[in-house]
């Protein structure tokens, strides 16, 4: 009986590691950026705004995105206020509303990678651990008997 869980779990996690080994269901769509360009920015006392000129246009600036180093945090990215004089890229896209901002002179290809998440590892990885633990509490329990030696 025991061999035949042993079996019956390595298989189930076997399963999930090939169903989910090429799954994209847990990766996040692209964004898509049309970039409008690049700039530093500019603080306005008055209104108390941070805003980038492209092409003679004002872009009012409120976040910037910027990529997180720190190997302990979950998220790829992190939103940051403006500083005057930072060089940022700014473009619009379908999957967020309004002028978004990058710092550094970013492509599209970047600007996908920074946006891009994976969460596939994570769900693997939970998988595994609930399998290990339905395993373990599936496992027959043997009852512990005393033996009393009586000399007969």
């Amino acid at each position: 009986m025991q061999m035949r869980m042993k079996k019956l779990v390595f298989m189930l996690i076997a399963a999930l590691s090939v169903a989910l080994t090429g799954c994209s269901a847990f990766e996040s769509e692209p964004i898509e950026p049309n970039i409008i360009g690049t700039g530093n920015l500019q603080y306005e006392v008055k209104s108390g705004t941070c805003f980038v000129v492209v092409d003679s246009t004002q872009y009012t600036v409120a976040t910037v995105t910027i990529l997180d180093n720190n190997p302990h945090s979950y998220g790829k990215t992190q939103n940051v206020e403006p500083v005057e004089g930072m060089l940022v890229t700014v473009f619009t896209s379908p999957r967020m509303n309004g002028i978004q901002a990058v710092t550094g002179r970013q492509t599209v290809e970047q600007i996908e990678e920074l946006y891009h998440t994976d969460e596939t590892v994570v769900v693997v990885v939970f998988g595994l651990l609930l399998l290990c633990v339905l395993g373990i509490a599936l496992l027959p329990r043997t009852k512990k008997v005393d033996v009393v030696h009586t000399d007969v």
